[in-house]
């Protein structure tokens, strides 16, 4: 395992909350953690879309599944990603990767929805 590098206070999304890379919407993942700084997301890819150095910058949206909760084009950096379980590939060659991003260049009113989403839809994680 690498080095912990996160600086702000991860916390896990009490309902099941999605991100859609932007703009063809090509990725769907579900938000692992999140934190004021970034998040860490699982999708399923094939294996010839990994490593995608296009996608080192990208906008997400954020929402949650079936409440309303909606927050668009929050431009983010690829930190890191991997195949999330390399033992269990899908059927079709279908890997789950987790990637995580950090949030740039954040709206205030961006940012004073992700701390609002933080407050009201998510909990703490410890360590």
């Amino acid at each position: 395992m690498g080095v912990e590098r996160r600086i702000d206070k991860r916390f896990c999304p009490k309902k099941l909350t999605y991100v859609a890379l932007r703009p063809e919407f090509t990725k769907l993942g579900k938000v692992i953690d999140i934190s004021v700084g970034g998040l860490c997301f699982n999708y399923m890819a094939k294996s010839e879309q990994d490593g995608d150095a296009s996608e080192i910058v990208l906008d997400v949206d954020l929402f949650i599944s079936g409440n309303g909760y909606y927050l668009p084009s929050l431009s983010c950096k690829k930190v890191h990603e991997v195949v999330a379980d390399p033992a269990r590939a899908a059927a079709g060659g279908m890997h789950n990767r987790r990637c995580g991003v950090q949030f740039l260049d954040l709206t205030d009113e961006q940012q004073g929805q992700i701390d609002q989403y933080l407050e009201t839809h998510a909990e703490g994680l410890e360590g």
